[in-house]
Protein backbone atom coordinates (compact mmCIF):
# COMPACT_ATOMS: atom_id res chain seq x y z
CA UNK A 1 0.00 0.00 0.00
CA UNK A 2 2.86 1.99 0.98
CA UNK A 3 4.93 1.66 -2.04
CA UNK A 4 1.56 2.43 -4.48
CA UNK A 5 1.34 5.68 -2.82
CA UNK A 6 5.20 6.83 -2.92
CA UNK A 7 4.81 5.68 -6.67
CA UNK A 8 2.17 8.83 -7.28
CA UNK A 9 3.35 10.87 -4.67
CA UNK A 10 6.52 12.82 -5.62
CA UNK A 11 4.67 13.23 -9.16
CA UNK A 12 1.81 14.65 -7.73
CA UNK A 13 3.65 17.39 -5.57
CA UNK A 14 5.41 18.43 -9.07
CA UNK A 15 2.26 19.12 -10.53
CA UNK A 16 0.65 20.86 -7.82
CA UNK A 17 4.29 23.52 -8.51
CA UNK A 18 3.93 23.33 -12.10
CA UNK A 19 0.09 24.48 -11.80
CA UNK A 20 1.27 26.77 -9.09
CA UNK A 21 3.42 28.60 -11.62
CA UNK A 22 1.65 28.10 -14.60
CA UNK A 23 -1.10 30.38 -12.95
CA UNK A 24 1.07 33.23 -12.57
CA UNK A 25 1.78 33.35 -16.64
CA UNK A 26 -2.36 32.93 -17.09
CA UNK A 27 -2.79 36.23 -15.30
CA UNK A 28 -4.34 34.14 -11.98
CA UNK A 29 -2.19 34.61 -8.90
CA UNK A 30 -2.96 31.81 -6.79
CA UNK A 31 -2.46 32.74 -3.54
CA UNK A 32 -5.45 35.60 -3.77
CA UNK A 33 -7.99 33.43 -6.54
CA UNK A 34 -9.60 30.71 -4.65
CA UNK A 35 -10.91 29.25 -7.80
CA UNK A 36 -7.49 27.97 -7.57
CA UNK A 37 -8.63 25.66 -4.64
CA UNK A 38 -11.20 23.84 -7.32
CA UNK A 39 -7.80 23.09 -9.06
CA UNK A 40 -6.16 22.02 -6.15
CA UNK A 41 -8.85 19.54 -5.71
CA UNK A 42 -8.75 18.14 -9.31
CA UNK A 43 -5.20 17.42 -9.45
CA UNK A 44 -4.92 16.06 -6.08
CA UNK A 45 -7.95 13.81 -6.74
CA UNK A 46 -6.90 13.04 -9.52
CA UNK A 47 -3.72 11.40 -8.11
CA UNK A 48 -5.23 9.95 -5.20
CA UNK A 49 -7.91 8.28 -8.13
CA UNK A 50 -5.29 6.77 -9.74
CA UNK A 51 -2.88 5.43 -6.95
CA UNK A 52 -5.64 3.84 -4.96
CA UNK A 53 -7.26 2.35 -8.39
CA UNK A 54 -3.74 0.97 -9.01
CA UNK A 55 -3.53 -0.43 -5.38
CA UNK A 56 -6.90 -1.79 -5.85
CA UNK A 57 -6.53 -3.35 -9.11
CA UNK A 58 -2.90 -4.65 -9.19
CA UNK A 59 -2.12 -5.37 -5.65
CA UNK A 60 -5.48 -5.99 -3.83
CA UNK A 61 -7.22 -8.00 -6.01
CA UNK A 62 -9.68 -5.88 -7.03
CA UNK A 63 -10.59 -5.43 -3.31
CA UNK A 64 -10.00 -1.80 -1.77
CA UNK A 65 -11.41 -1.40 1.85
CA UNK A 66 -11.99 2.61 2.61
CA UNK A 67 -9.15 2.77 5.77
CA UNK A 68 -6.83 1.73 2.71
CA UNK A 69 -8.21 4.12 0.67
CA UNK A 70 -7.49 7.08 3.43
CA UNK A 71 -4.69 5.53 4.20
CA UNK A 72 -3.49 6.01 0.36
CA UNK A 73 -4.74 9.29 -0.10
CA UNK A 74 -3.00 10.75 3.17
CA UNK A 75 0.11 9.55 1.98
CA UNK A 76 -0.47 10.87 -1.64
CA UNK A 77 -1.75 14.41 -0.46
CA UNK A 78 1.31 14.55 2.40
CA UNK A 79 3.71 13.79 0.66
CA UNK A 80 2.99 15.60 -2.40
CA UNK A 81 1.97 18.30 0.06
CA UNK A 82 5.53 18.29 1.22
CA UNK A 83 7.10 18.63 -2.39
CA UNK A 84 4.97 21.46 -3.20
CA UNK A 85 6.51 23.09 0.07
CA UNK A 86 9.81 22.44 -0.42
CA UNK A 87 9.38 23.90 -3.91
CA UNK A 88 7.88 27.36 -2.37
CA UNK A 89 10.47 27.41 -0.32
CA UNK A 90 13.21 27.55 -3.36
CA UNK A 91 10.51 29.93 -5.33
CA UNK A 92 10.43 32.55 -2.37
CA UNK A 93 14.14 32.52 -1.27
CA UNK A 94 15.36 32.95 -5.04
CA UNK A 95 12.87 35.22 -6.11
CA UNK A 96 13.07 38.64 -3.76
CA UNK A 97 10.07 39.82 -5.62
CA UNK A 98 7.40 37.88 -5.12
CA UNK A 99 6.42 38.72 -1.75
CA UNK A 100 6.24 42.82 -3.22
CA UNK A 101 3.97 40.93 -6.14
CA UNK A 102 1.64 39.38 -4.04
CA UNK A 103 1.28 42.36 -1.89
CA UNK A 104 0.38 44.38 -4.89
CA UNK A 105 -1.82 42.51 -6.40
CA UNK A 106 -3.46 42.00 -2.96
CA UNK A 107 -3.83 45.44 -2.65
CA UNK A 108 -5.10 45.25 -6.58
CA UNK A 109 -8.10 42.89 -5.41
CA UNK A 110 -8.83 44.50 -2.45
CA UNK A 111 -9.25 47.98 -3.63
CA UNK A 112 -11.15 46.98 -6.78
CA UNK A 113 -13.89 45.27 -4.20
CA UNK A 114 -13.59 48.21 -1.76
CA UNK A 115 -16.97 49.29 -1.71
CA UNK A 116 -18.20 45.99 -1.52
CA UNK A 117 -15.81 45.32 1.37
CA UNK A 118 -16.53 48.93 3.12
CA UNK A 119 -20.01 47.54 2.69
CA UNK A 120 -19.90 44.48 4.53
CA UNK A 121 -17.70 44.88 7.15
CA UNK A 122 -16.72 48.70 7.67
CA UNK A 123 -13.95 51.26 6.76
CA UNK A 124 -11.97 50.60 9.25
CA UNK A 125 -11.69 46.91 8.70
CA UNK A 126 -10.94 48.16 5.18
CA UNK A 127 -8.00 49.84 6.29
CA UNK A 128 -7.20 46.71 8.90
CA UNK A 129 -6.84 44.97 5.40
CA UNK A 130 -4.72 47.12 3.49
CA UNK A 131 -2.26 47.32 6.66
CA UNK A 132 -1.96 43.30 7.07
CA UNK A 133 -1.34 43.07 3.33
CA UNK A 134 2.01 44.79 3.95
CA UNK A 135 3.04 42.63 7.06
CA UNK A 136 2.75 39.51 4.54
CA UNK A 137 6.22 37.53 4.74
CA UNK A 138 7.08 34.50 2.41
CA UNK A 139 6.47 32.38 5.03
CA UNK A 140 2.92 33.28 5.14
CA UNK A 141 2.43 33.03 1.82
CA UNK A 142 4.26 29.26 1.80
CA UNK A 143 2.42 28.70 4.71
CA UNK A 144 -0.61 29.53 3.30
CA UNK A 145 -0.55 27.83 -0.04
CA UNK A 146 0.84 24.17 1.24
CA UNK A 147 -2.13 24.36 3.82
CA UNK A 148 -4.22 24.64 0.90
CA UNK A 149 -3.22 21.88 -0.50
CA UNK A 150 -3.34 19.81 2.75
CA UNK A 151 -7.22 21.13 3.15
CA UNK A 152 -8.34 19.63 -0.27
CA UNK A 153 -6.63 16.23 -0.20
CA UNK A 154 -8.50 16.12 3.60
CA UNK A 155 -11.33 16.60 1.73
CA UNK A 156 -11.21 15.18 -1.81
CA UNK A 157 -9.88 11.43 -0.08
CA UNK A 158 -12.70 10.49 1.59
CA UNK A 159 -15.21 10.73 -1.25
CA UNK A 160 -12.78 8.88 -3.29
CA UNK A 161 -12.10 5.82 -1.12
CA UNK A 162 -15.79 5.65 -0.89
CA UNK A 163 -16.20 5.70 -4.31
CA UNK A 164 -13.25 2.91 -5.10
CA UNK A 165 -13.86 0.90 -2.08
CA UNK A 166 -15.53 -2.72 -2.46
CA UNK A 167 -16.22 -5.57 -0.10
CA UNK A 168 -15.21 -8.97 -0.87
CA UNK A 169 -18.05 -11.11 -1.58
Amino acid sequence: MFRTAIKYAPVAGVFMVIIYHLSFFIGVNPQIDLGHLFFDLVLIGMFIFFAEKDFKRYTNDGILHFWQGMTIGFIVYTIGSAVFLIAQIFYYNFDTDAVINYQSAATNFLNERSKIYVEKFGQEAYELQLEEIQKVTKWDLIQESTIKKIIAGFFITPVISIILRKQPN
